[in-house]
């Protein structure tokens, strides 16, 4: 890690391993925010960016371990839009949340800007019709995409009856006593969040 910091790969790091029965290494390098000089701690927290994915994935498996959902459900049966839904060949898209879960339903990604003018899941599936474009057939093809795991959030408030961030909250973060995992950081979290700053590819 140290090496990585050196080179400028990243600011700063914190690492661990552990087995089952106890932690074997813990430890922090580098900066947490490079303007202030502030160094890196065992307890800084980051962004979380694309690790939301797990929780929305095991947030479904817990709802169909419960009887309330299956994988190979249709999209459309909880969130209706999708049932206009067209493939580039001009059938219907018939998508199923596991197509959600896996990257395959052939789905654009919503443009990064777009996000932007939502406050809610709700309102991001909304905005992507009546003119959500497909690039391939589902099952086609593997494609990374945010816009399935927000379609699969939104079922999980839908099935649920709960916005996404109180479910996961009260069925995962609270019970596992995930007690820095959170969507609204306090002060005290604030005050340890990394400041995520850009490498320059140049220099």
């Amino acid at each position: 890690m140290q090496a990585i910091v050196g080179t400028h790969e990243v600011a700063g790091a914190v690492t661990l391993v552990a087995t089952k029965d106890k932690v074997l290494h813990l430890e922090a390098t580098g900066l947490a925010d490079i303007a202030s000089k502030r160094p890196m701690a065992p307890d800084t927290m980051f962004w979380l960016a694309s690790t939301t994915k797990p929780f929305t994935g095991v947030a479904v498996l817990m709802l169909q371990d419960e009887g309330k959902l299956k994988l190979s459900d249709p999209v459309a049966k909880y969130i209706p839009q999708f049932a206009d839904l067209k493939t580039p060949s001009g059938k219907p898209a018939n998508l199923t949340i596991a197509q959600l879960l896996t990257h395959t339903t052939g789905l654009a990604e919503i443009k990064r800007g777009a996000y932007a003018q939502h406050k809610t899941l709700e309102e991001t599936i909304a905005g992507y019709f009546p003119a959500a474009p497909m690039l391939s057939e589902p099952g086609e093809k593997w494609k990374y995409t945010s816009f399935g795991f927000d379609t699969a959030g939104r079922i999980v408030e839908i099935v649920s009856g709960k916005s996404y961030d109180v479910f996961l909250q009260e069925r995962l973060f609270d019970p596992l006593g995930m007690k820095d995992t959170t969507f609204y950081l306090s002060d005290d979290q604030f005050a340890r969040l990394a400041i995520n700053d850009a490498r320059n590819g140049n220099t």
